[in-house]
């Protein structure tokens, strides 16, 4: 947690009842952050409060704190658990199976937790440590990455558990990732962890039976395919069944844990449920009509350059629907229970899997600010916004283009999409802190006239930064560029010439420039709505 005294972990009551007190989780690394909501600090609130609805929501954010009776309930609810979680309770251990154990003894390294340590013939060169002698986890941080491997672990083959009946020749086959791993999650963080933990609370009714994992019965080693029985259910899933072997206290009476047991955990029989963490992609299908995925995030691409499914409160022509944490959030703001300049951020997490997803190939990390008045469809906020982030990338595949055509006039081939280094993405590098500047700047709800000013602004500095990398490609032309070459080829059955010249590609470049950066190019803008 961060607090006025700086970093430091403490425990989960201390942590849930001086929520208001901490700026925010510091978590071990990004994607730990909506393991601790989900797996721990959400639904424990969640269900020691009960239902929570729009009212609730809107007395919670304008409280900025738990209230006395609540922060009782709380108390009350985690004093009736109290051995639940207990990492170390000899029946009932936390997330875990007691006495799960392997065929043999086996014994995995607790880095088999750890998607950035090496473990098995997965070692770095530089990497003094073995599989054989794992770094020694204190318990508090050895819990986190147990949770974070029930939310995030690979698809490999499984080491059988003793007692599970589907093990075949002591190896589980058919593992799916982690639940969060299929999901491209995304996360609102507010000014205190108290907040952010409201902020990812979903609304409704609990539905009979929901129950997070701490209040089910005590896991077997057998894993189940099953469905969610509601969100308390889903948020605290075990996607894993682990056991923790701890070592011996040292002299001071520290618990640190090496080794871990790792085997098969539950899979979600059916489709994705509504995951409030993830926004969707929605496709018509002939037979099955409507059907929703989970709209992942792509390596590469900042934050920024998905706001359109994260503004798709509604569902949009490009068939994007935000997460629903953030349609409540967006209802919030219509009612007025959450003033159009309160200072939401947003963190977006992801994995790339590679090799049948039974390895961990890229973290997709980002943090951006997000006006709240851009959640709402009426407000002049949400248009400019959406338009700035999609000049950015307007710019970047004008500078794209315009190295293609100077490739062609030297008698080259320019690369195919997506392969080798593009000028385009140096620019968005570029942009991207003037991106950034220009969200924070509209979480103050400025003025129209404010916004028009911000928004020239913006289209100065992207005009310039734009026109200083296109000097660089034509710079290191050589002088074959000016005369350029003429290409004849047939396109659908005709005969079709193209002359590409240096010159014809920068003016085709200025124009296109102008065109996209309509507040600065007012007519140039006006004239190409004329020609359409």
């Amino acid at each position: 947690m961060l607090g006025a005294d700086g970093p430091r972990e403490v425990p989960l009551r201390e942590a849930l009842l001086g929520s208001h007190t901490f700026t925010e989780l510091v978590p071990d690394m990004p994607t730990m952050l909506p393991v601790l909501l989900r797996q721990v600090l959400v639904p424990v609130v969640l269900d020691a409060l009960g239902n929570v609805d729009d009212e609730l929501w809107a007395e919670l954010m304008d409280a900025g704190e738990f209230t006395a009776e609540q922060k009782q309930a709380i108390s009350r609810y985690l004093d009736e658990r109290l051995p639940r979680f207990g990492a170390l309770d000899v029946d009932v251990p936390f997330g875990q199976v007691a006495g799960l154990e392997h065929p043999g003894g086996k014994v995995h390294p607790v880095s088999v937790l750890m998607p950035h340590v090496a473990t098995g013939n997965n070692t770095p060169l530089w990497d003094a440590r073995l599989a054989s002698d794992p770094v020694p986890l204190p318990l508090g941080a050895a819990v986190r990455w147990m949770l974070h491997a029930q939310c995030w672990d690979t698809a490999a083959i499984k080491t059988a558990a003793v007692g599970d009946p589907q093990a075949k020749m002591g190896k589980t086959t058919g593992n799916r990732t982690g639940p969060l791993g299929r999901l491209g999650v995304v996360t609102l963080l507010g000014t205190t962890l108290f907040e952010t933990i409201v902020l990812n609370m979903p609304q409704g009714v609990r539905t009979d039976g929901d129950r997070p994992q701490w209040d089910r019965p005590a896991m077997k080693p057998s894993w189940e395919l099953r469905t969610p029985t509601g969100p308390l259910d889903l948020l605290t899933w075990q996607g894993r069944r682990v056991r923790l072997v701890p070592d011996e206290p040292d002299a001071d009476g520290v618990v640190r844990v090496r080794w871990v047991v790792l085997s098969a955990g539950d899979r979600i029989d059916g489709p994705q449920p509504e995951d409030p963490h993830t926004c969707w992609t929605i496709r018509q299908d002939k037979n099955k009509g409507s059907i929703r995925y989970p709209r992942r995030h792509l390596p590469g691409l900042m934050g920024w350059q998905g706001l359109d499914s994260l503004l798709a409160i509604e569902r949009n022509t490009a068939g994007y629907e935000t997460s629903g944490l953030l349609v409540q959030t967006a209802t919030a703001t219509l009612t007025g229970d959450l003033r159009p300049d309160y200072p939401l951020r947003v963190a977006t997490c992801g994995m790339v899997y590679g090799t049948q997803d039974a390895i961990v190939s890229d973290i997709l990390t980002d943090e951006v600010s997000l006006p709240v008045a851009a959640l709402r469809v009426d407000h002049a906020v949400r248009g400019s916004v959406v338009q700035v982030c999609e000049q950015a990338r307007a710019l970047a595949r004008t500078v794209d283009h315009l190295a293609a055509n100077l490739t062609r006039a030297v008698g080259g081939e320019p690369p195919a999409r997506g392969k080798g280094q593009q000028p385009g993405t140096r620019l968005l590098h570029v942009l991207d802190p003037l991106v950034r500047r220009f969200l924070t700047g509209c979480q103050r709800n400025p003025a129209d006239d404010e916004l028009d000013q911000a928004h020239k602004a913006f289209e100065i500095l992207a005009e310039r930064a734009t026109l200083a990398v296109a000097e660089d490609l034509l710079h290191r032309l050589p002088g074959t560029a000016f005369t350029g070459r003429t290409i004849t080829k047939k396109e659908q059955g005709k005969t079709v010439t193209h002359t590409y010249q240096q010159a014809s590609a920068e003016r085709f470049f200025h124009s296109t420039v102008r065109k996209t950066l309509s507040h600065l190019y007012p007519q140039m803008a006006a004239a190409e709505e004329t020609t359409a």
